[in-house]
C-alpha cells in the first residue's frame, strides 16, 4: 500500500511540474503578480513594450549576463534593440526569433 501511495504522489508531483512548464508566460506572471496591470500599463490591454519588461527584469545587458552560461546566449544577439515580444509572447506559445535564420534546437524560450 505504501508503495502505491508513493507512486501516486510522485506521479502527481511530475504532472504538476510538467503543467507548470507548459503554462503561457502571461499565466506565470499572473501567478506571481496577480493582475494584468502589472504588465499592461494601458487598458484595454495592448502589446507590452520591452521597456516595461525591462523595468522588472533589468537591462538587456543584465539579461545577457544572466543567460551567459548557455551554449548559445539568445540575449547576446547581433540583432540591434530586439523587442522582448519577438520571442516571449504572453498569451501565445513562445518562439525563438533566431530560428528565422538559424536552427538552434537546445534553446527553450519561456
Amino acid at each position: 500500500m505504501k508503495k502505491y501511495l508513493m507512486l501516486f504522489l510522485l506521479t502527481m508531483f511530475c504532472a504538476a511540474s510538467a503543467s507548470a512548464a507548459d503554462k503561457l508566460l502571461a499565466d506565470r506572471h499572473m501567478e506571481r503578480l496577480g493582475k494584468c496591470e502589472a504588465c499592461h500599463k494601458t487598458m484595454p490591454p495592448k502589446q507590452v513594450p520591452s521597456k516595461d519588461c525591462l523595468s522588472c527584469h533589468g537591462s538587456y545587458e543584465k539579461l545577457a549576463a544572466r543567460t551567459d552560461k548557455n551554449d548559445i546566449n539568445p540575449h547576446d544577439s547581433h540583432l540591434e534593440d530586439p523587442d522582448c515580444g519577438q520571442c516571449h509572447r504572453g498569451h501565445k506559445k513562445p518562439v525563438l526569433a533566431c530560428d528565422e535564420c538559424h536552427e538552434f534546437k537546445n534553446i527553450r524560450v519561456p
